[in-house]
């Protein structure tokens, strides 16, 4: 455990166990860690971020994860404890994902929910109205009026003739709103292209990688504070492994989501350009849960990190990567033909089988790939990924 004698900033108070307490309640709360400490089981569980943060939370069994509001963070918020034990900068909010849907860790409460650029997951927004014709952002908002004798729609001032309304079109006197003219509802014009319009459209800007896109496009994220489930606190009480795909993690997995706009955007882009061609490949580890139950989990880790390092040094710097299941990889090759993705294929078998010459585990990997020609025009992202899945299991 981890006290402070004196204050300390907000964000490490995250870090800390509070302030340091009399003796009587210090002695107190170190009896009562090494009684936990005693009922946990099978050490190569905490061997990985996932199983320090488990420990962290069985010793402290009222410990809530909490978020850090940071406006100079990319998403506004950080969890100072998940940066400490990961020990690898990964994102934390990609590892809170992979434990809530393991169901490692439960929401305590929600503290805010916040709209995140649809390519880097930043925070950072700015929305700017726009022409809806042109897309300029010189647009004004200013009275207008509508001569009913010819149809003449324009700024008010330029109606205004030494004190009277005359129409600058017709000339005609304009004496009584309603039978002589009247207000168009259009109250904005485009000082580029002179159109008007009652309001014009929304078009979001990101700060950090400067993208356009619409509101729509935005990725809604719930930010909560968390604390260790049921499951969890089986896992520490009975030693069991689990999330035995950190050892993916050198991989640089960007968020499913993420992989699933871009797949989208690629689809689109191919169906759209014939020229343009793209491959997306799976891995399928099928009896990876059955080996976590019957080997040993560090040594099993260290060969699915060999693998990984094989595989990372087969991809190209475009290559984007992601993890929809504990033993379900995807891989997104842009400027991959069918050709291409055979050769990649091939390459990816006899890496595997030699690295399971080298070990004495039997891993059951399956492999499946696609190339943008053989992609239904009828698909999306969502159905083409679910649909490849079901044909491996």
């Amino acid at each position: 455990m981890c006290f402070a004698a004196d204050p300390v900033a907000p964000f490490d108070n995250f870090l800390l166990d509070g302030q340091l307490p009399q003796p009587p309640a210090l002695l107190e709360a170190v009896n009562q860690v090494e009684d936990l400490l005693k009922s946990l089981k099978n050490n190569d569980t905490y061997i990985t971020h996932q199983g320090r943060l488990i420990k962290y939370l069985w010793l402290r069994p009222n410990f809530i994860i909490q978020s850090h509001h940071d406006w100079q963070h990319p998403r506004f918020y950080r969890y100072p404890l998940l940066e400490a034990l990961s020990q690898d900068g990964s994102d934390s909010f990609e590892w809170l994902r992979n434990l809530a849907n393991n169901k490692i860790i439960e929401a305590s409460a929600m503290i805010d929910r916040q709209r995140e650029c649809a390519y880097c997951r930043s925070a950072h927004l700015s929305f700017v109205d726009i022409c809806p014709n042109c897309l300029s952002i010189d647009i004004k908002q200013q009275a207008s009026l509508h001569c009913f004798t010819c149809g003449c729609v324009d700024v008010q001032d330029k109606f205004m003739h030494s004190g009277t309304l005359v129409c600058p079109k017709c000339h005609t006197h304009l004496r009584h709103i309603g039978s002589d003219y009247d207000r168009p509802i259009e109250n904005y014009r485009c000082q580029s292209c002179s159109q008007t319009f009652i309001e014009g459209d929304v078009q979001v800007r990101c700060a950090m990688c400067e993208k356009e896109m619409q509101p729509s496009e935005l990725i809604l994220n719930e930010i909560h504070s968390w604390r260790l489930s049921d499951k969890g606190r089986t896992i520490a009480f009975r030693g069991e492994v689990f999330d035995l795909s950190s050892g993916f993690d050198q991989l640089d997995f960007i968020s499913r989501e993420l992989f699933i706009h871009d797949l989208d955007w690629m689809m689109v882009t191919s169906r759209r350009y014939p020229n343009v061609h793209f491959s997306l490949f799976g891995i399928y580890f099928a009896n990876l849960p059955d080996l976590v139950e019957l080997f040993n989990h560090a040594r099993l880790l260290q060969m699915l990190e060999s693998f990984a390092q094989r595989l990372r040094s087969l991809l190209r710097t475009p290559d984007l990567s992601t993890r929809t299941a504990e033993n379900m990889l995807w891989l997104l090759l842009p400027s991959t033909d069918e050709q291409g993705l055979s050769g990649f294929q091939k390459r990816i078998e006899s890496s595997m089988n030699a690295l399971l010459e080298e070990s004495e585990y039997k891993l059951d990997f399956r492999f499946i790939g696609i190339s943008s020609q053989n992609i239904s025009a009828k698909e999306n992202a969502p159905l083409l990924l679910a649909r490849l899945a079901g044909e491996l299991l």
